[in-house]
């Protein structure tokens, strides 16, 4: 049989709703691509033992297609030739060696795989989606497990991985959050990023010594997580990795471990203790809240420590990437005169949040570094800053008052995007780009005072939703032509300074 295109009909393509029954006569060895795809009323296939290759998307999308039996003269299931059936059950016999990309994409019907131990390479999604699989077994002679094959199989309660595997690929078991049970055998030496993503039913997590590196949101959404020991193996563990672990109370890092990624650790509420190795040349503990071993950096407080007032040691020049976000409870926080950074993220979603000084030894405040102070009522940006990064002060609903110095040469995108509160803002001739977005959902803002003498270029989205009709404009009085022949600020009601 020769291979189609799937823009090509094959011969009975304008029976597909009707055939029912295929039946792959003996002298047939080739099936092939596209060949019966998207015959919506097959329910039944016969394929004899002659049959050595069934081509690409053969019979993807065949929705009344409940069980099938592959032939044990097939070597290789290729890329999507059942996605999308409504398979309950699967035998793969013992001469397949390679499962193929999206092989059994989408088959929600399938519960139970029986993998024989002669297949070697499971491909990129293989079982994606297969929302109705709960049980699988992988055998030994599988050594490669690639990105998202068994991503959003819900209904999967417990798994083990074959000790022939070294890597867990990118998002491998993702969303697969009915898993409650894993196991991780001694040869895996790297979690990849968003591997065990959304897994929200692990109430625990034994993490071998062999392993030496954790990804990226490798375990972010893990809510039934409540304690974990990263073993003395790992030495990196990645950006945002155990985000959104919910239930999190307890960390403990060994001394093998350098690096932390940003956010590693946040929305990890309930999160309350460090634990950290004494011998670990990196981090060190104060009073429960993590530093750099030579305490100029802090790295993290637990958001779980319920926090009322802190005083940052005089140490510190670096406030890190996400250090106190999510701490809720978080009223007051003197930055001292030695600090010159505050990292992104590394006041965000803190609701509690009423008085903060900013001192002007600061010259640097990163992206969404207060966004969602819901208590900061105002603010005063340093002169030595010079730059308002990307959403900055992001919904900070309760912001009335914002002092924005002479030194800042740009607002940047979403600066102050759904300030609510904001009734007036004032803009220093200093000012020479605002960014897409700023002062976007600053629906009660009623007057704006811009000392620039040349309006600066703003895309309309720069006060989208702000009523700028009946919002005032206060430019230099030479301006005021320029102002009016400017777009977007010519929609408001201009008068001079």
């Amino acid at each position: 049989m020769q291979d189609y295109r799937p823009d090509e009909n094959t011969p009975w393509y304008s029976y597909r709703d009707s055939i029912s029954n295929v039946v792959i006569e003996d002298g047939v060895n080739h099936i092939g691509d596209f060949a019966f795809s998207q015959f919506r009323g097959l329910n039944s296939v016969t394929i004899p033992n002659k049959v050595t290759t069934i081509g690409k998307f053969a019979f993807w999308a065949c929705r009344g297609l409940t069980s099938v039996t592959i032939p044990n003269s097939l070597t290789i299931i290729e890329s999507f030739t059942f996605a999308g059936c409504d398979l309950t059950e699967i035998n793969i016999p013992n001469s397949v060696t390679t499962i193929s990309n999206n092989a059994f994409y989408t088959c929600r019907g399938l519960t139970t795989v029986y993998i024989p131990n002669s297949v070697n390479s499971i491909g990129v999604q293989a079982f994606d989606n297969c929302s109705g699989l709960t049980e699988i077994t992988i055998p030994n002679s599988v050594t490669i497990i690639e990105k998202f094959a068994f991503s959003g199989c819900r209904g999967l309660t417990s798994l083990t991985i074959p000790n022939s595997v070294a890597v867990i690929d990118t998002g491998t078991f993702s969303y697969c959050s009915g898993l409650i049970s894993i196991t991780i055998p001694n040869s895996v030496t790297t979690i990849g990023d968003w591997a065990f993503a959304g897994c929200s039913g692990l109430p625990s997590l034994t993490i071998p010594n062999s392993v030496t590196t954790i990804g990226v949101c490798a375990f972010t959404g893990c809510e039934g997580l409540t304690s974990l020991t990263i073993p003395y193996s790992v030495t990196a563990i990645g950006v945002l990795a155990f985000a959104d672990c919910s239930s999190l109370s307890s960390v403990t890092l060994p001394n093998s471990l350098t690096t932390i990624g940003d956010g590693a650790f946040s929305k990890c509420n309930m999160l309350s203790e460090f634990n950290i190795d004494a011998d670990n040349t990196e981090f060190a503990l104060i009073d429960g809240i993590m530093f750099n071993k030579d305490k100029t950096t802090l790295v993290i407080c637990p958001s779980g420590m319920k926090l009322n007032r802190y005083n940052i040691p005089l140490s510190v020049t670096t406030i890190g990437n996400y250090a106190f976000s999510d701490c809720s409870d978080l009223i007051n926080v003197n930055i001292p005169n030695s600090v010159t950074t505050i990292g992104s993220y590394a006041f965000a979603d803190c609701r509690g949040l009423t008085s903060i000084n900013i001192p002007n030894s600061v010259t640097t405040i990163g992206d969404r570094a207060f966004s969602v102070c819901r208590g900061l009522t105002s603010f005063a940006i340093p002169n030595s800053v010079t730059k308002i990064e990307d959403g900055t002060f992001y919904s900070c609903h309760n912001l009335t008052s914002i002092t924005i110095p002479n030194s800042i040469i740009s607002i940047g995108v979403g600066a102050f995007s759904d300030c609510i509160g904001l009734a007036s803002i004032n803009i220093p001739n200093s000012v020479t780009k605002i960014g897409d977005f700023a002062f976007f959902e600053c629906y009660n803002l009623t007057e704006i005072i811009n000392h620039a003498s040349i309006p600066q270029t703003i895309h309309a989205s720069v006060f989208n939703k702000v009523n700028q009709n009946a919002c005032m404009l206060h430019v230099p009085a030479a301006s005021i032509s320029a102002y009016q022949a400017s777009d977007v600020w010519k929609e408001f009601k201009i008068s001079s300074l």
